[in-house]
């Protein structure tokens, strides 16, 4: 099994080679920005530059720019902006038909695309092998991947998930059976294997597990990388107790790819992919930048997206930043998309992890915090027995307000979204406004 694992990386590295190591080169360029501080600063700066002078020369958006080099007059821009001037954003120096088309779910509103050119692809694919070592996992061994699957069989020929030893778990098939047959494989293959996947995804594995009081699964498990939404404390410690490796959580989206990643050593930090974004923070309402520490909007640039510059894009995701004792940026904290920021009754924000405090009163297989007004929250519950209300409605009106109105909704399932995800917390009253 070591053997197949080991020929599938050398096999990865030699392709590489005949096509002249260009994916070797981003990889070692990734590696040495983020480890090798000495590197850091000249290069991204060179980047940075670079990118500047080529969006004001091939881009009608950014040609009006031509005369300013540096970032800070460059305006922030987002999703609804770049989907109105598609167009105006792509680069002269590319046709379409030679680009990749990348697009999102359209899971928090209208399906969004953008270009990526050749490097671009690559880039990306450096730092997805980058990050994911990070976590523990390499090239060849065994990945579970959970996520939307539709037709994978047609739409990726099984030849291809048998050379990369990627086994296709859809979130869309995670009943009882699913897991447990899952399971079942995973018990059955001693080869070193990894996770990757969504955190609702591995909680409903975990309730399962909780449910059937299994005990550790011994199946060789080396990493769990956490994708695309946030992770509770439950989620975390479950699959570390149950697979034997501690999830990592990943901040990235289709329309750059990995731009942060939670450190592995426990630090609870985000190391930020500086070898290939350039990331700010800022206030929530004006496009101006925060102090380290305090919550705000996450802006990126793409240091490597030539087909179709981005920059200084509003993700939509608020968090924030700070630099540990050798002036290095990280993320402190991702708090999730603006839209779905909960509020107290006074419109001041309450932090995403009020959520987790439900845990304490009861067993859930599924739990939901939405605000559907300025004053009006709903808990839903899929649980078979009831809680102490009268003790949760006392606690979370400590966290909104005396005069909240507080809801408690038991459900029987709390529905994926299109995007295969699930929201814990979900705010239906500041997105209409």
């Amino acid at each position: 099994m070591r053997m197949l694992q080991l020929l599938r990386e050398r096999a990865f590295w030699f392709l590489d080679v005949l096509r002249g190591g260009t994916m070797r080169k981003h990889y070692r360029d990734v590696k040495d920005i983020i480890e090798y501080s000495e590197f850091r600063h000249e290069k991204r700066e060179k980047y940075l530059k670079e990118l500047l002078e080529h969006a004001t020369k091939t881009t009608n958006f950014y040609s009006v720019y031509r005369d300013f080099s540096s970032i800070s007059d460059f305006p922030v821009i987002d999703k609804n902006l770049v989907r109105d001037n598609f167009e105006k954003f792509c680069s002269s120096s590319f046709q379409a038909k030679d680009c990749q088309v990348v697009s999102t779910s359209g899971s928090t509103g209208a399906p969004f695309s953008v270009l990526h050119d050749p490097d671009k692809s690559r880039r990306s694919k450096a730092d997805n092998i980058y990050f994911s070592e990070r976590a523990g996992y390499k090239i060849g061994q065994k990945l579970i991947y959970i996520k939307i699957w539709p037709d994978h069989k047609k739409n990726t020929p099984f030849s291809q998930l048998w050379i990369k030893n990627i086994h296709p778990q859809s979130v869309f098939n995670l009943k009882d059976k699913d897991i447990k047959a899952l399971i079942r494989r995973l018990k059955n293959c001693s080869k070193k294997k990894s996770f990757l996947g969504y955190p609702s995804a591995f909680e409903r594995i975990c309730r399962y597990l909780d449910e059937i009081k299994s005990d550790h699964i011994p199946c060789n498990t080396i990493s769990v990388i956490a994708m695309s939404e946030s992770m509770n404390t439950y989620t975390r410690e479950k699959m570390a107790y149950y697979f034997g490796a501690t999830p990592v959580s990943r901040y990235s989206n289709n329309e750059h790819g990995i731009i942060a990643q939670e450190d592995s050593s426990g630090s609870a930090k985000y190391v930020i992919n500086e070898a290939s974004y350039f990331l700010e923070v800022f206030d929530m309402n004006r496009d101006i930048p925060v102090p380290n520490g305090e919550l705000g909007r996450i802006v990126v640039t793409d240091l490597h997206n030539y087909a179709m510059p981005l920059i200084r894009y509003d993700t939509g995701d608020v968090g924030t930043i700070s630099r540990d004792a050798r002036g290095i940026p990280y993320l402190e904290s991702i708090e999730g998309r603006k839209m779905d920021l909960i509020y107290n009754t006074k419109g001041k924000i309450v932090p995403s992890h009020v959520s987790y405090k439900l845990c304490k009163y009861g067993n859930y297989k599924q739990f939901q915090l939405i605000q559907t007004g300025e004053r009006d929250y709903s808990i839903r519950l899929n649980t078979d027995k009831k809680i102490d209300e009268f003790a949760v409605l006392n606690e979370f009106k400590e966290y909104f307000g005396a005069d909240a109105n507080i809801k408690i909704v038991y459900v029987n399932e709390i529905p994926l979204l299109s995007s295969g995800k699930r929201k814990e917390v979900l705010n239906t009253y500041h997105s209409q406004l």
